[in-house]
């Protein structure tokens, strides 16, 4: 059976090596939480995540640990899937976390090993950065590999990914991550450098989050002038050149991944000297998106409103509510005079709480 190390089994990297423990994979998680990791030795870990606890309770070839040593001892296939948040400096992702974690690698001088990097990174991250942070282990290589994935959807974006991205240097790698990847089922591979890959991510939500911007921008004028949005909507994604997905009326964009992915290839070109008005306006649209919305209920007038649906996305029950186009609606109005109730799960009201506080008034459903 072949074995697999994955760094860093958060909510991403615990999908991820559950679902290689599901699909035949020998896997070992590690995680500098020790509680956490009891949990799930224990198969005793609540995840609100769509199928984790029945993947953990199923799995018998799965086991969690805190010593990096044996992650670094059990595979020669080492996948690290750890935090880059939007620092908002240079290179725009913290990569602090990633950086540590391969300084602590290099010190412990593995041989032979093959560290395939999950989390988004800036372009030439890879190469100029994570290689020279493990210069110090002998033949060892550095892989880019970035999920597209959506919270609260992570195993069914596994299972049915559009795209499988990998840059590399080493023939093995991409031979190794075929082996890998083909046990979860059919991929499309898009194999190539490191930098290429790292260009690939941030720029493929920048075209997604652009689409979504122009389609606000159609559905807002759909309303000005009396036609009906999802009409047009639909039929202009019906041209095979453009496609329905991602192109429908709703809110604008938020999340962890979209807003900063747009952010940080926009910053990227800039810093390379090629102009970025397209993603300005991108950008720019998407919080007037969010205060024609907020215009239009003002209108209505009414003495209270309520708003539910707090995560970044519809119909997601993920305490995740970073940059949600519906907290941002309820924020507005509060700022115009009105009262705003906000409703939804327990979970979900807790994270509007510790980022609110009392601005709104409060009701689990």
């Amino acid at each position: 059976m072949k074995k697999v190390t994955v760094i860093g089994i958060g909510r991403l990297g615990l999908s991820l090596a559950l679902l290689f423990e599901h699909k035949g994979l020998d896997v070992l998680g590690i995680d500098i939480n020790k509680n956490y990791v009891d949990k799930l030795n224990s198969k005793t870990l609540k995840s609100n995540e769509p199928r984790i606890e029945e993947l953990l309770r199923k799995s018998s070839n799965f086991v969690a640990s805190t010593d990096l040593q044996k992650g670094l001892d059990f595979s020669d296939m080492i996948f690290i899937i750890v935090q880059t948040p939007n620092s908002g400096g240079h290179k725009f992702y913290d990569h602090s976390i990633v950086s540590n974690l391969l300084a602590k690698i290099n010190k412990l001088k593995p041989k032979n090993k093959n560290f395939v990097i999950g989390c988004t990174v800036m372009p030439k991250y890879i190469d100029e950065v994570a290689t020279l942070l493990v210069e110090d282990c002998p033949n060892c290589t550095v892989s880019y590999n970035p999920e597209f994935i959506a919270q609260g959807d992570i195993i069914n974006g596994f299972l049915n990914s559009d795209i499988l991205l990998l840059g590399t240097h080493s023939e093995y790698v991409k031979e190794q991550i075929k082996e890998i990847y083909n046990k979860i089922g059919k991929q499309q591979y898009r194999i190539m450098t490191p930098l290429e890959a790292e260009i690939t991510k941030i720029s493929i939500n920048g075209y997604i989050t652009t689409k979504i911007s122009y389609a606000n921008m159609l559905s807002d004028l759909c309303d000005e002038l009396g036609a009906d949005k999802k009409i047009v909507l639909n039929a202009i994604g019906s041209d095979k050149r453009i496609g329905t997905k991602y192109f429908n009326p709703g809110n604008s964009y938020g999340g962890p991944c979209f807003p900063r992915d747009t952010l940080a290839l926009k910053q990227l070109l800039e810093q390379n000297s090629v102009n970025s008005d397209l993603l300005k306006a991108t950008h720019s649209y998407n919080q007037i998106h969010t205060e024609i919305i907020v215009n239009s209920l003002l209108k209505q007038n009414l003495d209270e409103y309520v708003i539910q649906n707090l995560c970044y996305k519809d119909n997601c029950k993920v305490p995740i509510i970073e940059e949600s186009a519906n907290l941002k609606i309820a924020k507005l109005l509060v700022e115009n005079g009105k009262k705003v109730i906000l409703e939804d799960c327990e979970e979900l009201i807790l994270e509007a709480k510790k980022e609110y506080g009392n601005i709104f008034e409060y009701k689990i459903i």
